[in-house]
């Protein structure tokens, strides 16, 4: 089972590659293996968006340097973030959770820009695929259906995640990718059974790190425990600390 899925991840990433990508990287699992493959068929560069000392940015620089791939940092501080989150608002009027992931993926297509790429790779979907976020747990203990909720984010994610992060890369003119957003992958991940998914609540996604060892990914990123990027990128501090002037200044729609 672990080959058959990593065979069809490999083929998504082939897939979504041109002669020359940039990555959206943190250095956890998902950007990981994109980045392990793609590096094998392509010219890559690696980019990440964090405050200093971020997680995001201490393990982007180890994986990076593992590949020897160019990996270009942004760092964010207060008064970047708030300008950015302004820029984010303006183009997608959402409540402050949503608008804050915009933030280091805005930094991150501008920086790829600057270095004149028109393809930018993202992880999204491997986190409804392979049950990502701790808020499937609960849902589990809850006694919910946790496999119908992650198929229906999956498909609802080209109207969510996906719609948002393309209309950001597409004001620096760049083509946003999502290598794990693919049917023929769906289709063989939602026939493992939700608990096999879900075997490794502190770690999780245990089947793709599985899939990720075939594919040649590092143990440092095999082993990262999951931080979503406003989390990882440590956005969400800056932003929570602002909270009610962002709520009163940025209403959402």
């Amino acid at each position: 089972m672990i080959f058959e899925l990593s065979e069809l991840i490999r083929s998504s990433i082939q897939q979504s590659l041109e002669d020359r990508v940039a990555i959206s990287f943190s250095g956890g699992v998902d950007s990981t293996i994109i980045s392990s493959l793609a590096r094998q068929h392509s010219e890559v560069e690696l980019f990440c968006a964090g405050v200093e000392g971020s997680p995001d940015l201490e393990y982007a620089e180890k994986a990076a340097n593992q590949f020897t791939l160019p990996l270009h940092k942004t760092i964010i501080n207060e008064e970047k973030a708030m300008e950015i989150y302004d820029k984010c608002y303006r183009m997608l009027p959402m409540n402050l959770l949503k608008v804050e992931i915009l933030v280091p993926v805005y930094l991150i297509a501008e920086a790829a820009s600057r270095k004149n790429h028109s393809v930018l790779l993202f992880g999204s979907g491997a986190e409804e695929l392979f049950a990502g976020y701790d808020r499937y747990y609960a849902y589990k203990e809850e006694g919910k259906n946790v496999d119908e909720i992650l198929r229906e984010e999956f498909r609802t994610l080209p109207q969510r995640e996906i719609a948002w992060v393309k209309k950001v890369c597409r004001k620096f003119g760049i083509e946003a990718r999502f290598p794990y957003y693919n049917r023929k992958l769906a289709d063989f991940v939602f026939t493992v059974p939700v608990e096999d998914r879900m075997e490794d609540r502190e770690l999780k996604k245990v089947i793709l790190r599985e899939a990720g060892k075939l594919l040649g990914a590092p143990e440092i990123a095999l082993q990262r425990r999951k931080k979503a990027m406003q989390y990882g990128s440590g956005v969400h501090k800056i932003f929570m600390k602002r909270a009610d002037e962002l709520n009163a200044a940025y209403p959402s729609s």
